[in-house]
């Protein structure tokens, strides 16, 4: 899964509040916290048998859908509460008030979406493309190395109330098409950021929202897949509704990465929260598998659906405290699939497992086929790396014994070519390794090469980018590595595509003063010719010559913006996603609340001037 470091599961639900980017008000919680343990508790934070959804993942729903299924939806039977209690437990729980604004008509722009015929210039996918690899042409980035120096800020939008800001946008023409922190999904103008439509979702969209090419009825859809696992299908020209479909399958259930689209169908990732609900010694740790789903791109309908650990759970044993041990579980899909359409195979990167039982694909690079989901092959990079958030300072009841250093593959894995045509599978790992596989070979290793010390937080976080010859991996190494004794290397280091030899690395920059600052990279890169683009830990984005790591250009996006949608709105940390960059514009999402880091709640539109 995507991992929320080894803060308690509480501490998530404060996490938003305890910032002043948010224009509104946060809600009164003297009574929410008293309600939900009375009223709620029992069942979100018990021994998992009730198979309710954890604290962790109601505190990613919006306050508006929390409200909703306490009044009118799922929860409606289950528990009697007052339309006062309701409103206080929503609004303890989605971490905003129940009636604050979200989109103001006065940002709505005169003349709807109109999306233009599909082009090799759009970014449809994670990375870009459904190869993932992070690279753009000259013709798609519309951009090149020598004009990075003339790069302005032309708007700013933000999200209201937003803390994390980490949905990559997609962009058709002139078209950018964005997640948002609580569900929303908007089209806004590229050239000004005014809305063309806005869709109110329920949970986090943490990864990009994928536009597919045209259907049978000749339309496109944005494709949005919450952290709630609901997955939904927009009209690219208007944002109405095409279909909806939830694919979880287990109360533990989320969504990190990114659907990707091809040959009508939509490939959707499917992680878990057991990883931070076994904290608790109370809950019988676990019994969840890590998921890939396939969907029909018309209907929703569910083709097929591949379950990482094949075997259920059973008890294997009792913690310390008595309580049930189950397994094997885990092995989640927090990353974004890739897809290879001339070998029939979807590529996908799995995390660490759960309990102590074996898991066979965990962190794993998996081959699986395009058609059925079966697994063509498998190349597992660590075994037995056993552990869930219980392993902190602690070791509380629930951590494995012994338990492994927890080092899942957090990127869609990317499949490049060589110049004389041969293709690669390039990923990074949270070991620090980055690794060359053969696809024709089933997987087999063409290079690997160590280029960090490795961690829970990267090592290689997010991924990769490849282009101009070379892959580029961006280190982080902000927390007590793999080898504590080794040299942490955050910075940007960059290796042969043929050879994995070490070209060139540029050591992140020492911080400014400013609280919740790291020295890191963490987020993808993208790759334009002759240049790569990389966000810090620090809030500042920065170019690279790809030639050699000279500093192009830099901009700091920590500090206050005037939006075009008049919300108050601030950058910060980086994390995540890599830029967009297409038709000659930059457009990256700053504010990540998260691990202790900077939050920040705004989109960045970047021009030549």
């Amino acid at each position: 899964m995507r991992r929320i470091g080894w803060q308690p599961v509480v501490a998530l639900v404060g996490v938003a509040v305890a910032t002043a980017t948010s224009p509104v008000a946060a809600p009164a919680q003297s009574d929410g916290p008293a309600i939900y343990r009375a009223k709620c508790a029992t069942c979100h934070d018990g021994d998992g048998s009730a198979r309710a959804p954890r604290i962790a993942s109601l505190s990613s729903m919006s306050t508006r859908a929390i409200h909703h299924a306490l009044t009118a939806g799922s929860m409606r039977q289950v528990v009697e509460l007052s339309e006062a209690d309701r409103v206080t437990v929503a609004e303890y729980l989605g971490r905003r008030k129940l009636a604050a604004a979200s989109i103001a008509e006065g940002t709505r722009c005169r003349q709807g979406a109109t999306p233009p015929p599909p082009s090799g210039r759009d970014w449809t996918a994670w990375g870009g493309s459904p190869s993932g690899t992070g690279g753009r042409t000259a013709e798609q980035a519309g951009l090149t190395a020598a004009e990075l120096p003339r790069l302005v800020l032309k708007w700013a939008f933000g999200f209201p109330d937003g803390t994390v800001t980490r949905s990559q946008p997609s962009v058709v023409g002139d078209q950018v098409v964005v997640g948002g922190q609580f569900g929303e999904v908007l089209s806004l103008d590229a050239k000004s950021g005014c809305v063309q439509w806005h869709h109110e979702g329920s949970a986090a969209i943490k990864g990009v929202v994928a536009i597919s090419p045209p259907r049978s009825d000749g339309r496109r859809v944005a494709v949005a897949a919450d952290f709630r696992t609901v997955v939904v299908a927009l009209d690219l020209e208007t944002g109405a509704l095409r279909w909806r479909t939830t694919v979880g399958t287990h109360p533990a259930s989320n969504i990190t990465g990114s659907p990707v689209v091809h040959g009508g169908v939509v490939i959707v990732p499917i992680s878990s929260m057991e990883v931070a609900a076994a904290q608790s010694p109370a809950y019988h740790c676990c019994t969840s598998s890590g998921e890939v789903v396939a969907l029909d791109l018309e209907t929703g309908a569910v083709r097929w659906r591949h379950r990482i650990i094949a075997d259920s759970a059973r008890q294997i044993g009792t913690t310390r405290a008595g309580t049930p041990i189950f397994g094997p579980a885990g092995a989640p899909v927090w990353s974004s699939p890739t897809v290879d359409p001339d070998r029939n195979l979807v590529y996908v990167g799995t995390g660490e497992h759960y309990t102590s039982a074996a898991v066979p694909h965990s962190d794993a690079l998996l081959a699986l086929d395009l058609a059925t989901g079966a697994v063509r092959w498998a190349f597992q990079a660590t075994a037995d790396d056993a552990f869930n958030m219980a392993c902190g300072v602690t070791k509380g009841v629930n951590c494995p014994t012994p338990h492994g250093p927890d080092v899942d593959f957090g990127q869609a894995p990317a499949l490049v070519s060589l110049p004389n045509g041969r293709q690669l599978l390039i990923a990074g790992q949270k070991l620090g390794v980055v690794y060359a596989l053969d696809p024709d070979r089933l997987g087999a290793v063409v290079w690997q090469r160590r280029v960090g010390r490795g961690g829970a937080l990267g090592g290689v976080h997010w991924g990769v980018g490849v282009g101009e010859g070379m892959v580029f991996a961006p280190i982080s190494d902000r927390i007590t590595g793999i080898d504590p004794a080794g040299d942490a290397a955050p910075g940007l280091h960059t290796l042969d595509l043929a050879t994995g030899e070490h070209r060139w690395s540029a050591p992140a920059p020492g911080c400014p003063p400013r609280p919740r600052c790291f020295s890191a990279y963490s987020a993808a890169p993208v790759v334009i010719p002759g240049a790569v683009l990389v966000g810090g830990l620090d809030g500042i984005v920065r170019g690279y010559s790809a030639g050699d790591g000279q500093l192009l250009w830099q901009f700091d996006t920590v500090g206050d913006f005037t939006t075009v949608n008049g919300v108050a709105a601030r950058g910060g940390a980086i994390d995540g996603p890599s830029p967009t960059v297409a038709n000659g514009m930059v457009f990256v999402s700053s504010g990540y609340g998260l691990f202790g880091q900077m939050p920040g709640n705004v989109l960045l539109a970047f021009g030549v001037q």
